[in-house]
């Protein structure tokens, strides 16, 4: 008898860890970025990686809205949206009611968003439209921030299931000296050929695989075709630094363990 309770003691702080801890304790860890490529005065620069916020069922306004005020908060050089906001198909009303919300990000410098494969399945045009309306849109296009005399720059890729460009069709800017982040809903992106030079790619859509095995970091299920990109700090086949959040929301079942939830704060550092 001992031994079932065991069980049951055990198998009930799975659930509640995996449903309620891990899932609605969102971190906010920082991670620093070192770089002879970035300029000195964007040294300590922190930029908010928020992605998969899955608006909807179990993710609804409330919550929403606190992660955007507890984001702010934070106060961070640049805030960037990596996509699915949202989380069923063909529901234009939650597209609707997330933008509002969205659009109460602040940062120091900018707020720049690209869209995810949920927010295409949701409504492909609907989710296309709000982004651009939103003033914040970077998909397709490249935006640069300037200190003093340095600038860096930030390109947005579509999704790549639903919206794919080009990387090398998004850099207008040409210079291989400059500094240059690229945003990416799914990290498969990463792999597509290019010859612009990028210095880090920002990505999210595996959610970190939700469910990792302890000791071995290995999750058994990821939505990519590089398994190899699944969360943190990795490159992508030709050797180029790709970070992928966690992320907030989840996929075909609502848990996590031993991968929780977050909004990472990369902190850029030059080693100039």
């Amino acid at each position: 008898m001992k031994k079932i309770k065991y069980i049951i003691w055990f198998l009930l702080f799975l659930f509640v860890n995996s449903f309620f801890i891990e899932r609605y304790i969102v971190r906010f860890p920082e991670y620093e970025f070192y770089s002879e490529r970035i300029p000195k005065e964007f040294d300590g620069f922190k930029i908010a990686v928020v992605t998969d916020l899955h608006y909807g069922f179990l993710n609804p306004e409330f919550w929403i809205q606190h992660l955007v005020s507890k984001t702010n908060d934070l106060k961070p050089d640049v805030i960037v949206g990596l996509g699915d906001y949202v989380k069923k198909r063909n529901r234009d009303v939650e597209l609707l009611a997330v933008w509002p919300i969205l659009n109460q990000f602040s940062s120091k410098e900018k707020v720049l968003f690209v869209n995810g494969n949920h927010d295409h399945w949701a409504n492909h045009k609907l989710s296309l439209k709000l982004l651009e309306e939103s003033g914040k849109s970077v998909r397709n296009k490249e935006i640069l921030i300037q200190k003093k005399n340095q600038q860096i720059a930030f390109l947005g890729l579509g999704d790549y299931w639903e919206d794919h460009f080009e990387i090398d069709s998004v850099n207008s800017s040409q210079s291989d000296q400059i500094f240059r982040i690229v945003l990416a809903h799914n990290p498969d992106s990463t792999n597509t050929k290019h010859t612009t030079k990028v210095d880090l790619f920002l990505a999210g859509h595996t959610h970190g695989g939700q469910v990792r095995i302890p000791f071995f970091e290995y999750s058994p299920v990821l939505p990519v075709a590089d398994k190899s990109l699944d969360q943190g700090f990795k490159k992508n086949r030709f050797g180029e630094d790709v970070f992928i959040s966690s992320g907030i929301g989840w996929s075909i079942i609502p848990i996590r363990f031993y991968c929780p939830a977050e909004i990472p704060i990369i902190v850029l550092r030059s080693k100039k």
